[in-house]
């Protein structure tokens, strides 16, 4: 019977085993997840913190009992790998009842990701939080329950900062945001991410940008005052450190397992590491960009759902590939959605392409029924008009099925012509005859 151990249980974890599970039913299958839940949305956890989803566990997929009795699968919760032997084949477990040694014939590597910044002490100190995982949002909610905690310093105003930081200010907080950035939204197009910062303010959260946090100003009784930063200090109650992501390969690498350019584990289109019968999935894993070619790290869902399907398939001998991602990402923010796919046009340029630019902004139903106005700005190659890049802004409920319409004909290798003889549903007070794809797509060859 061979031995399939999975290294992790979220979303690449269970995908992967699930996957493994359901190509041999007679394999042996464990994963190992060193916290205390399994299988949840850890996208979800913003909607928590603003008590938008009442409690944790309505973020579950499925219970623990789930993955056990149903898709049997050996699901150890509080079980941390400490140290892969890949010669011996076997990895050492830390568990609630001590230290011990697990066999297996196929590994899997679904360590997902880390805060990138840690300050020094951080960890000892009783209001000082993060917010990626299901341990830290508990931790916390319980704190923002129990205690007089009034101002609260987000440090990091990536997309985790962002929706911490509405969420807070949702359950009447004051809210300070820092970041070291002059604009937010890094990645997304400048004049559409420009709609962001008076948001903020008007939900009551001092953004303090191009502000880079230098440490923690003092503590007393365990408890950090606030903030050091480049523009003087910042008074806080609790400080919650969301400055950006790191893939978790400490643990992989000290066994010899390759990294690849981006500090994420190298994996072929198998998700194969450099070690036979070894796997990497998700937000621990490089991946590439399909329309450069070039290694990738972007830690999202589908994506690692995806690579952990493959990486499950693999490691049961049945032949899978991933092909890479355009890495299409929706945001709902303080009243409006943002959505971005492919590249922008600094990414089109950094990557020798020849990018151009159609910005318009069009409605999101007929005119006669009030539409909500949608800005989009497509990105496309100024010669061979192959679409390369879309960014969003509009109402809620406007942009995510734009954006995977666009997703597909990235996907597709679409040029403007393609895009703009697509044959669309019109509806008046659903969509409008001309969509704004469309009428970016039309605009931009009368352009060129």
């Amino acid at each position: 019977m061979e031995r399939i151990l999975v290294i992790g249980g979220v979303a690449a974890g269970l995908s992967a085993a699930s996957r493994a599970r359901r190509l041999a039913p007679d394999a042996q299958i464990t994963v190992l997840e060193r916290g205390p839940a399994a299988g949840y949305s850890a996208c979800g956890l913003p909607w928590f913190l603003s008590r938008r989803v009442p409690r944790l566990e309505d973020l579950l997929a499925h219970p623990p009992e789930f993955f056990r009795e149903r898709r049997r699968l050996d699901l150890r919760l509080g079980h941390e790998a400490l140290e892969i032997e890949p010669a011996r084949h076997r990895v050492r477990v830390r568990a609630p009842g001590g230290e011990s040694w697990l066999p297996y014939d196929k590994l899997v590597l679904a360590t997902g990701a880390r805060s990138r910044c840690q300050p020094e002490r951080g960890g000892e100190l009783r209001n000082f939080f993060s917010a990626n995982t299901w341990q830290q949002a508990a931790a916390l909610d319980a704190a923002l329950a129990s205690g007089p905690l009034r101002r609260i310093a987000v440090v990091g105003a990536g997309y985790i900062g962002l929706e911490t930081a509405e969420a807070l200010a949702a359950r009447g907080l004051r809210v300070t945001l820092v970041d070291a950035h002059a604009s937010l939204l890094h990645g997304f197009d400048a004049e559409l991410a420009s709609e962001l910062p008076p948001r903020l303010a008007a939900a009551g959260i001092e953004l303090r940008s191009s502000t880079r946090v230098l440490g923690l100003a003092g503590a007393r009784g365990g408890r950090v005052l606030g903030l050091a930063t480049s523009a003087g200090e910042i008074e806080a109650d609790a400080v919650v450190n969301c400055g950006g992501l790191a893939p978790a390969v400490e643990l992989a690498a000290r066994a010899g397992i390759a990294l690849g350019r981006t500090g994420a584990l190298a994996v072929d289109e198998r998700q194969q590491t450099n070690l036979p019968g070894v796997y990497a999935a998700g937000d621990c894993a490089e991946t590439r960009h399909r329309l450069t070619g070039a290694p990738a790290w972007v830690p999202l869902a589908t994506a690692a759902n995806q690579q952990g399907r493959v990486a499950g398939a693999n490691a049961v001998a049945h032949r899978a590939r991933f092909p890479g991602i355009l890495a299409p990402l929706a945001l709902p923010l303080f009243g409006l959605e943002w959505g971005r796919v492919g590249l922008s046009e600094p990414q089109a340029l950094a990557a020798g392409l020849r990018p151009a630019a159609m910005q318009v902004t069009a409605g999101s139903r007929a005119a006669y029924l009030q539409p909500e106005p949608i800005t989009l700005r497509l990105i496309y190659d100024a010669v061979s008009h192959r679409l390369l890049g879309c960014h969003f802004r509009g109402a809620p409920g406007t942009v995510a099925q734009r954006l995977d319409v666009a997703a597909i004909a990235l996907a597709a290798a679409w040029k403007l012509e393609d895009l703009e003889t697509l044959d669309l549903a019109y509806a008046p007070s659903l969509a409008p005859l001309y969509e704004p794809l469309v009428i970016a797509a039309h605009n931009a060859l009368g352009a060129s």
